[in-house]
């Protein structure tokens, strides 16, 4: 989507959340209308705009199809138009793959990932009368393995597969499809992930700052590009990398033990979660 984003209407999923709310506040910088959805209304209402803009506020269960149609028709009703959908509610669970209950492993993939086709589905009418954007917030994640957090990491995987295909399937129709792709993010999620020692790959760099990712998807907007990687060299390297499955697999130890150190690091307070 070239051009400016003054009055357009962007709808945000997770909004509520360290990235969502990035997100939120680079949207709106830009000058677009926000509508952040969500199943917890009061942290919805608590995020903070720049400049005293406000956003509107959409009840939202993202694995519920007759949701996002009540969702979608309240935004059209409110504001005429739907120009933008940024998909980022996400939720993962460390541990074994054999641990994890049935009920936890559908709602991973359902949020994560049957979301975003149920969205989409619902949304394209609205954004191809305005020749609109869908953004899909995915993870490195999704591109090399993460023992551990298989149902997470595939589900990125897939959200990756879903705007590749989906921006083919759409091409001429004036809807542009990107996937954002970032690192480890400084959020509540990593928080989760340090109490857990198998996490150690999700602490091989630096965690981001979420105003990165909020940034990355302005530009993945503006550009219209398949993917914007965050950081650019973490993610080139990570796809290089995944193209040799057998050497990638083979440096996962070496990886997990610098993961490890930096974690020790973080839980003794030593580092800051941004060095």
């Amino acid at each position: 989507m070239a051009g400016s984003l003054q009055g357009r209407v962007a709808l945000v999923t997770g909004g509520a959340g360290g990235i969502g709310q990035a997100i939120a506040c680079a949207l709106s910088g830009a000058g677009a209308q926000v509508v952040l959805a969500g199943r917890d209304e009061q942290a919805l209402r608590e995020v903070r705009l720049p400049g005293g803009a406000t956003a509107t506020v959409v009840l939202l269960d993202v694995r519920d199809a007759e949701a996002w149609e009540r969702a979608v028709a309240e935004v059209v009703l409110r504001h005429g138009r739907l120009d933008l959908l940024v998909h980022n509610a996400g939720i993962l669970d460390v541990g074994p793959l054999e641990a994890q209950p049935a009920e936890r492993l559908r709602a991973i993939v359902d949020t994560n990932l049957t979301g975003a086709l149920l969205g989409t589905r619902v949304a394209l009418p609205a954004l191809r009368e305005r020749g609109g954007a869908i953004v899909h917030v995915a993870s490195l994640g999704g591109i090399v393995p993460m023992p551990f957090e298989a149902a997470y990491g595939a589900t990125k995987a897939g959200l990756r597969h879903l705007s590749f295909s989906l921006r083919a399937e759409l091409a001429g129709s004036g809807v542009t499809v990107s996937v954002v792709t970032p690192g480890s993010v400084d959020t509540a999620q990593l928080a989760q992930e340090l109490r857990h020692d198998e996490a150690a790959l999700s602490f091989v760099e630096p965690p981001l700052h979420p105003d990165a990712v909020g940034e990355a998807v302005l530009r993945a907007i503006r550009s219209g590009a398949p993917e914007v990687l965050v950081p650019a060299g973490g993610g080139l390297l990570a796809r290089l990398a995944a193209a040799f499955p057998r050497l990638l697999l083979w440096i996962l130890p070496f990886l997990r033990r610098s993961g490890a150190r930096r974690m020790a690091r973080l839980r003794a307070g030593r580092t800051p979660a941004g060095e």
